[in-house]
C-alpha cells in the first residue's frame, strides 16, 4: 500500500453503503472527497444520521451534549444569549430579533433557555423569537415536544428548513451553534510530502463494497482554503502547524458565515465546541494562522499543533474508523477557532469573545453552584442523589484542564 493511498478499518471491515448515499456516490463516478462523504454520511435526506436518527443523547443514543446533562451550562449560555439579545434591542432594532439555534439536537438547550427567560425576562416574549434549524424529521418532533410548554406560555418558537428561512426579514439575528459546526463536513490534507494531498473516497458500486480512503490531488475547494487561511499551499510551510503532518479544513464554516452576513443586515454568531485557536509556533506575523498575539483573542504561539481528529460516536463509544456503519453514527472532528475568525473577518464579523466553558461557567457563578450542590449532596439526611449528579459534572465542566477547557465559547458579531 504507498503512502497516499489506504484502506480504514483498524475494528473491522468498513460498513456498507446505504442506497441512497450510494446514489449520490454513483453520480459522481464512485469517488468524492472526504469532505462530501462526510457530508451525504450526515445529512442525506433519507439515509444520512441526522436525517434517520431520534435519539441522539441519552442511554438510547450516541453521545451526550452539555445542554442535556447541566442545567448550569444551559443557564449560562441564556444569560450570554440575553446579554447579545439586548445589545441588539438597545441599537434601536424595530422589529423582534431571531434567536437562531442551528442543529438543536433534542431541544435541551432551547428548553433551558426559554425557562431561564421564563422567568427572569418574560419581557423578551414580544421581543425576540426562537427559531431551530435541523434537518431531520425525527428530530424536528422531539424538539417541538420539548419547547411545547413554552409554546403555551406566549413564547414565538419556530422551525426553519435553513438559515436564510429563520432569518428573513429581520433586521438583526443571534444566531447560536452548540456542538454545530463541528458536524460540519471537513476536508483531509497531508501535508508529508513534497505537495499536499487530499482524502478521497471510493466505493466499488458495482461489487457493493464499502468505502476506501485513498490520496490524491486536492479539490479546488480544499486548495481554496489552504490559500485563503494558510496563506500557501508549500507543504515546507505548512509542516510546522501540525503534529502529524494533517490539516483539517473546513470551508462549510466559511460558507456559513458569508451566508449569514448576506441574509441579515447585522448578526452575532455564537460559537461553542470542542477545538482549538491554533497559530503558527514558530512565527507571530507569518500570515492569517500566524497573526499577531495582538490581533488575537489568544496568542498563537501558545495554541496546540494541528492534527487528524475525525472521528465517530456509535452509542456513547469514539470511533477511529469513520467509514463504520455509514449514516448510522455520528461524525465529528475538531474546530479550529482561528479559521472561524479568519472567515468572519472577511465578511465584517468581529471575535468580540473566546473563552473556554469553564471560563463562562465561573463568569456565571458556576463556583458558587458548585458549592451549594455539594451542600445538597452531603446534608444530614442522606444528600440529594440529583444534587451530587448534577454537581459531579459541573464540577466537570469547571476544570480548565478537562472538560471544561476543551470547549471552547466563541462569539463573532457584525453590526
Amino acid at each position: 500500500m504507498s503512502d497516499h493511498e489506504r484502506a480504514r478499518g483498524a475494528s473491522g471491515a468498513p460498513g456498507r453503503i446505504p442506497a441512497g448515499i450510494a446514489e449520490e456516490l454513483a453520480a459522481h463516478g464512485g469517488r468524492v472527497t472526504f469532505a462530501r462523504f462526510m457530508e451525504l454520511a450526515l445529512t442525506h435526506p433519507a439515509d444520512g444520521y441526522y436525517s434517520r436518527t431520534e435519539r441522539l443523547l441519552g442511554p438510547r443514543g450516541h453521545f451526550s451534549t452539555a445542554p442535556y446533562l447541566s442545567p448550569a451550562f444551559g443557564r449560562a449560555v441564556g444569560r450570554l444569549l440575553e446579554e447579545v439579545v439586548d445589545a441588539s434591542l438597545q441599537a434601536g432594532v424595530a422589529r423582534p430579533i431571531p434567536v437562531v439555534e442551528l442543529g438543536a439536537g433534542e431541544g435541551d438547550l432551547g428548553k433551558t433557555v426559554l425557562g431561564e427567560w421564563e422567568v427572569a425576562r418574560a419581557d423578551l416574549r414580544e421581543r425576540m423569537t426562537y427559531v431551530i434549524v435541523e434537518i431531520g424529521s425525527r428530530l424536528r418532533a422531539r424538539q417541538r415536544r420539548a419547547l411545547a410548554e413554552y409554546v403555551d406560555k406566549g413564547w414565538r418558537v419556530s422551525q426553519a428548513e435553513d438559515i436564510d428561512a429563520a432569518v428573513v426579514g429581520a433586521d438583526s439575528a443571534v444566531v447560536l451553534g452548540n456542538e454545530f459546526v463541528d458536524a460540519l463536513p471537513v476536508h483531509l490534507v497531508d501535508v508529508r510530502g513534497p505537495r499536499p494531498r487530499e482524502a478521497w473516497v471510493e466505493v466499488d458500486l458495482g461489487a457493493g463494497g464499502g468505502p476506501r480512503e485513498v490520496w490524491a490531488p486536492l479539490s479546488p475547494e480544499a486548495e481554496a482554503e489552504l490559500r485563503a487561511v494558510a496563506m500557501t499551499v508549500e507543504c515546507s510551510a505548512l509542516r510546522r502547524l501540525t503534529r502529524d503532518g494533517f490539516i483539517e479544513l473546513r470551508p462549510a464554516a466559511g460558507s456559513l458565515l458569508r451566508r449569514l452576513a448576506a441574509a441579515v443586515p447585522a448578526a452575532c454568531l455564537l460559537t461553542i465546541d470542542y477545538g482549538s485557536w491554533h497559530g503558527d509556533p514558530e512565527a507571530a506575523t507569518s500570515g492569517p494562522w500566524g497573526c499577531a498575539p495582538s490581533e488575537a483573542p489568544v496568542a498563537p504561539r501558545n495554541a496546540p499543533l494541528r492534527g487528524r481528529t475525525v472521528r465517530g460516536y456509535f452509542r456513547h463509544q469514539a470511533v477511529a474508523d469513520p467509514y463504520l456503519r455509514v449514516g448510522r453514527q455520528d461524525l465529528t472532528a475538531d474546530v479550529d477557532f482561528r479559521a472561524l475568525d479568519i472567515h468572519g473577518r472577511e465578511v465584517g464579523f468581529e471575535t468580540v469573545l473566546f473563552t473556554t466553558v469553564a471560563g463562562l461557567l465561573r463568569a456565571d457563578g458556576g463556583e458558587t453552584r458548585l458549592k451549594a450542590l455539594l451542600r445538597r449532596a452531603g446534608g444530614l439526611t442522606g444528600g440529594s442523589l440529583e444534587a451530587d449528579r448534577e454537581a459531579t459534572i459541573l464540577e466537570a465542566l469547571l476544570d480548565e484542564q478537562g472538560l471544561g477547557g476543551a470547549f471552547k465559547v466563541m462569539l463573532q458579531v457584525r453590526e
